[in-house]
């Protein structure tokens, strides 16, 4: 494996963070005032990354500007609005700020808020609209512990709330029309109870003639704002064929504005809408054997959008309305049909029950005696409970039923009733309740109990083994005990091997197995578990669907019926390459700080054998500089992860104590050149070549003197992998007299690591002003790899040896 695929990118935690994570790595951030992505703190990289991997809806919002980055599942709560990316949070949801502003700032004081359900008029389509949502803002705190910003988890209620609000409704409709018995009145009652419910301004029936030509309305319902349309008669062709063809075909016309619409636009058809005041409306068909019969119809007298669900809402009222006008026929039938009912009572699987309004029964199907072995005769409600019913089920039973007498409303509830065998099963019932037609008083309850045991135990092991299988990140595949074909494939799998569920199924049990592994063997997985034998922690190879060989661990047992017959296998891959990877990279490294180890142990002992000085002190401050140079460019390889060293942060550490402005004189060092990334193998040598150069000048060159000056400036030439040309001046020091007669240990060190060691080139000229030292290394050679070991011996420094 590459040294570089173990090193981690800037942009790691970008990974599995789906299309957002790519916008994100794409996003010009340094625009931002999050700055450029390399320089984002943990903190916000760990809370994008966590926000970009997660499937629930969120958001993180950071820093005093708010800025907002959201994951792929928050992108549908924001609609048709301009992409969120980078944006102020404030500026993206402007509309509702007043709202959510102070929610935010609670966030970024410390508190996290959880809200329900919170009503908000949003812009995200094109135009204001209501929704609800349940959120909770959480701070998020930066490597200080200071809040640095607030992670949004949201969820879209809209559905929710107007699904509660709709049923609310139909319940309270539903109880205000279960006690009028006249059609008029019941139509009446609905007409007015929508307009209201959803802010019409007229709202009533009409009923179509005979011929289909004319529609009467006989009462309607008004808020005041427009006059009332009952006790008329108008001709159908009067509002334009489009209208009648819309509705003949029992299409529900919606028109947001008469002017506009081409449907009810026109010189006669927008004359008719204006006599009756209307500029927006709904009018829902109801047809009876493809005839229209009658419109529920819903009128504005300015243009209005009319949402899907306002839409919806007028359909079903329409024809839930129609049923109640129908169902006093409806209950005459019945009635002339109770012989009927009662031979079919007896042919179905099921309990069939009638008691009267206190729970005394009227009537059981067969199946009730047959099941229970319960004599013939009246019993109560109570009494039943107590004799047939498992007593943890009796309280609930009785509470329900007490309950829906109470309200009128539908009886409800599971419970286990006592066969004559004494068994215990679980059944479904619902009980409804009979009403006059004319008193809407609860006559009768009819109900039904449905046998659910056999269902009710398998939803129940199904669940948990569906929540446990779907819940696992290990990819879990089930094989058939036949012929090895895939029957199982959970989301696991798809993410591991690339297969989505319907390409894997009924695929062969060797689908994911090495050509050079074949699973027929007999160590194979799968023969081995058919054979009853558990397969624990299985360490071996398989092939994804893009051919990647994956290091996986198989965990795999027979699956056996409730008759003990084997049916398959049932196997749990665990990936693992980051472990494999981990290995690796811990060994790599272990082998490169044992051969860092080495070379520095090596430098240290050659400059030990070679330096020479007067005395023991001079000798120590000799060795010291240079094992400090050494050191410098060991910790700046270390900080960098041995992948290189910064030539100017190399140089800066060299040459530091002369770089500094103590406020009354210029530095007596100046820095001038590129960004350039040394290879791992030059930075050590390099750092012996500048601290020889430093400690010279320091000694008997332009730093020994007050007024001495060193420039060290450096260019590149072909990009990263091209030639580095270093050039040291020195100026004002002591007067240089011509080019030494001795060669020190400094010059053969500066000639040893330039020539030798990093293969380059080097030209020391002793000009009278002071030293000027040219040195050219190419970038190529040096990128080999790493130092190896330096060898010294009496006549001075080898070369490094790989």
């Amino acid at each position: 494996m590459r040294d570089d695929a173990a090193m981690p990118s800037e942009t790691d935690f970008l990974a599995g963070g789906g299309a957002m994570g790519l916008c994100v790595r794409a996003h010009d951030w340094a625009t931002t005032p999050l700055g450029p992505i390399e320089s984002w703190p943990q903190s916000l990289r760990t809370a994008v990354g966590m926000v970009l991997a997660s499937r629930f809806p969120a958001c993180i919002v950071w820093g005093p500007g708010l800025v907002s980055i959201h994951n792929d599942a928050f992108r549908p709560i924001l609609g048709a609005k301009p992409d969120a990316l980078g944006r102020p949070f404030n500026e993206i949801w402007s509309e509702v700020w007043e709202e959510v502003g102070p929610i935010a700032e609670r966030a970024f004081a410390g508190e996290a808020t959880f809200v329900e359900n919170l009503p908000l008029t949003v812009e995200r389509n094109g135009y204001p609209e209501e929704a609800a949502f349940t959120f909770c803002y959480s701070p998020v705190r930066d490597e200080a512990g200071r809040v640095a910003g607030f992670l949004d988890t949201v969820i879209e209620t809209t559905g929710t709330v107007l699904t509660k609000r709709r049923q609310a409704f139909l319940l309270h409709l539903e109880e205000r029309l279960r006690g009028l018995a006249d059609a008029r009145e019941t139509t009446l009652a609905a007409a007015e109870a929508l307009a209201r419910h959803l802010g019409a301004a007229r709202a009533g029936y009409g009923e179509i003639d005979a011929t289909g030509e004319t529609v009467v309305v006989e009462r309607d319902w008004t808020d005041g704002t427009v006059a009332s349309l009952a006790g008329g008669a108008r001709l159908m062709d009067a509002f334009g064929p489009a209208v009648t063809a819309e509705l003949h075909a029992g299409r529900i016309l919606v028109v947001e504005d008469c002017l506009a619409d081409p449907r009810a636009a026109g010189g006669a058809y927008s004359a008719t809408w204006a006599s009756i005041g209307t500029r927006s409306l709904v009018v829902v068909p109801l047809l009876r054997a493809g005839r229209l019969r009658a419109i529920l119809y819903l009128h504005e007298p300015k243009p209005r959008r009319w949402g899907a669900a306002e839409v919806d809402l007028a359909k079903d009222i329409a024809q839930r309305t129609w049923a109640a006008v129908e169902r006093a026929r409806a209950e005459t039938a019945l009635r002339e049909s109770e012989e009927r009912f009662r031979l079919m009572a007896d042919a179905v699987p099921l309990i069939v029950w009638i008691t009267d309004t206190e729970g005394r029964n009227e009537f059981y199907n067969e199946q009730w005696f047959n099941y229970t072995g319960a004599p013939r005769g009246p019993i109560t409600a109570a009494e039943t409970v107590a004799s047939y019913i498992h007593p943890d089920d009796a309280g609930p039973t009785m509470q329900r039923f007490e309950e829906a007498r109470r309200t009128g409303e539908m009886f409800l509830v599971e419970h286990r009733i006592r066969s004559k065998a004494g068994e215990w099963r679980w059944f479904l019932v619902r009980g409804e309740p009979q009403r006059d037609a004319r008193t809407g008083r609860v006559l009768r309850w009819f109900g039904a109990s449905v046998d659910i045991h056999d269902r009710k135990n398998a939803e129940e092991a199904n669940a948990r083994l569906a929540a446990i299988i779907a819940s696992t990140s290990d990819a879990v595949i089930a094989f058939a005990a036949e012929d090895g074909r895939i029957v199982a494939w959970n989301k696991g799998a798809e993410e591991l091997f690339g297969y989505i569920e319907a390409e894997a199924l009924g695929r062969p049990v060797g689908l994911l197995v090495p050509p050079d592994l074949p699973e027929d063997e007999p160590t194979g997985v799968f023969r081995r578990a058919m054979e009853g034998a558990r397969v624990h922690e299985h360490e071996t190879m398989r092939v994804a669907k893009s051919g990647e060989r994956i290091p996986v661990a198989v965990t795999a047992s027979r699956m056996l019926a409730p008759d003990g017959r084997a049916i398959g296998v049932a196997g749990i891959f665990r990936d693992l390459r980051q472990r494999k990877v981990a290995e690796a990279r811990q060994a790599l490294l272990s082998r490169e700080v044992d051969h860092r180890a080495k070379n520095v142990l090596a430098v240290v002992q050659a400059a030990l054998r070679l330096t020479r000085a007067p005395d023991l002190p001079s000798y120590v401050r000799a060795i010291t500089g240079r094992v400090a140079a050494l050191a410098r460019a060991q910790m700046l390889l270390a900080d960098e992860r041995w992948v290189g060293a910064d030539l100017r942060t190399l140089l800066t550490n060299e040459m530091e104590p002369f770089l500094s402005d103590d406020g009354m004189s210029e530095p007596r060092a100046t820095l001038a050149g590129p960004t350039v990334a040394l290879p791992a193998g030059a930075a050590q040598p390099l750092a012996m070549a500048v601290h020889e150069l430093a400690t010279n000048a320091t000694k008997h060159g332009a730093l020994s003197v007050p007024g001495g000056h060193v420039a060290v400036a450096w260019s590149l030439d072909g990009g990263r992998t091209g030639t580095l040309r270093l050039h040291w001046a020195e100026v004002g020091g002591p007067p240089v007299i011509g080019s030494p007669t001795r060669r020190g240990f400094g010059t053969r060190v500066l000639d040893t690591v330039v020539r030798g060691q990093l293969g380059g080139e080097i030209l020391l000229v002793w000009n009278t002003s002071g030293l000027v030292c040219n040195i050219e290394l190419p970038l190529a050679r040096m990128a080999g790899g790493s130092a190896g070991d330096l060898v010294a011996d009496q006549a001075g420094f080898r070369h490094w040896n790989r």
